[in-house]
């Protein structure tokens, strides 16, 4: 259960982070589909810059500050490469 927490948290501010996306520059994904890909983004962007061993997020997969950050980053970047990819097919 305790490792569930911080992927639950990442889900949302990735969906937020999507939501933000949309509000920028509207892509064509839908509310779903913006959150959904939001939320994929938001789990996705701290895998790899944990790996890099960047932004601390090399602990242990530890919640702070940076990794909700690259959460709600990896959200809106998740959302808006979904827009430009349902846009190129």
């Amino acid at each position: 259960m305790e490792s569930l927490i911080p992927i639950i948290i990442k889900c949302i501010a990735g969906a937020g982070g999507g939501y933000l996306g949309n509000m920028l520059k509207g892509n064509g994904l839908g509310m779903v589909g913006n959150l959904v890909a939001g939320a994929a983004g938001g789990n996705l962007l701290p895998a790899i810059l944990g790996m890099a061993g960047m932004a601390g997020a090399a602990d242990g997969g530890g919640m702070d500050l940076m990794s909700i950050g690259s959460a709600l980053v990896g959200g809106s970047a998740g959302s808006l490469l979904g827009g430009l990819f349902k846009k190129a097919a």
